[in-house]
């Protein structure tokens, strides 16, 4: 029984052995196949064997030599037949170009085409238009001439502007800056409007308001007048301030010179303008509605003269 079991585990190895050595057998020969038909296909119609080639020039040479003899005699002759073997190798090599399905370019042109491979890709299309490379050695070629320098044009010389209106002004006003101004009491002021006293200077005494409704100092002169009557400069002066005031409504300061100023209030349609030198007599303004400190006294024109701080009585001065 021990031998039997022993004779068929040896069979039973040797059919292991057998089938797998087999299997490996029939995979080695589908892989050589495989590979051998690949490499035929890759090589169908894009390679060239050349070793063949060399073998059928030794045999046409070989051919050559045993037909006419290779001795010196014959030299010529050989020389010939290999030229005519040479060229028919060369024949050979331009009919195997032909059969290609697509021209040899050379490596590293951007005209290679594959087919199947670059199709679909643009090619480049060369023409006479096309720039010529520089030569090596010809700087000519490979700096350009420098373009001629435009000369510059000489901008017209500005013409001299006339002497203008702003000139002359600018000149009037040095004149006007360079003004010296005096004025005494004993030169006396013009009488602005021609209406009548409303209410007097005192600094003496108190006086009464009848819109206030009571007596106290005044330290200026209310001359009464019409809405709209024009006011003129009691004396030559500069204006040195345009203000508005609740009591005395809009105003004009002017500067008369040694210390005297001048104020003229509840005033309308203003027409000098500050730093501006007034003459003597001329229009101002006109008169405006009284505010409501003077609306029982009625319109009348604010005058106020001071002699540093010191009011001073203008209707003193009228002349």
């Amino acid at each position: 029984m021990r031998k039997n079991r022993r004779n068929n585990t040896k069979k039973e190895r040797i059919i292991m052995i057998a089938s797998s050595a087999f299997v490996l057998s029939a995979l080695t020969m589908t892989g050589i196949y495989m590979k051998s038909n690949n490499a035929e296909k890759q090589d169908d119609g894009y390679m060239i064997d050349f070793t063949e080639l060399e073998n059928n020039a030794d045999d046409k040479l070989q051919e050559i030599a045993g037909n006419q003899g290779m001795d010196g005699n014959n030299q010529a002759d050989t020389q010939d037949s290999v030229d005519s073997l040479v060229n028919d190798i060369a024949k050979e090599i331009d009919n195997l170009e032909n059969d290609l399905d697509y021209l040899p370019m050379e490596a590293g042109s951007g005209l290679v085409t594959i087919p199947g491979l670059t199709d679909g890709v643009n090619e480049e299309v060369t023409d006479g238009n096309e720039l010529e490379k520089p030569a090596k050695g010809d700087d000519s070629a490979v700096s350009p001439s420098p373009a001629p320098s435009a000369s510059p044009t000489p901008s017209p010389a500005p013409e001299a502007e006339p002497e203008t209106e702003q000139q002359e002004e600018s000149s009037e006003e040095r004149e006007v800056v360079s003004r010296t101004l005096h004025f005494a009491e004993s030169d006396g002021l013009l009488r602005p409007v021609s209406g009548e006293v409303l209410i007097p200077f005192s600094m003496d005494s108190s006086v009464y308001f009848s819109t206030l409704d009571q007596f106290k100092y005044n330290s200026a002169l209310m001359i009464g007048a019409a809405v709209g009557d024009t006011v003129s400069a009691c004396a030559e002066g500069k204006v040195v301030e345009i203000f508005q005031d609740s009591e005395i409504g809009h105003a004009v300061t002017m500067e008369l010179g040694d210390g005297y100023k001048i104020t003229y209030g509840q005033l309308e349609n203003i027409n000098v303008t500050l730093n501006s030198y007034v003459d003597r007599g001329q229009a101002i303004a006109t008169v405006a509605a009284p505010t409501k400190y003077y609306s029982v006294e009625g319109s009348n024109l604010y005058l106020k003269l001071t002699s540093g701080d010191t009011p001073v009585n203008p209707e003193a001065l009228f002349r």
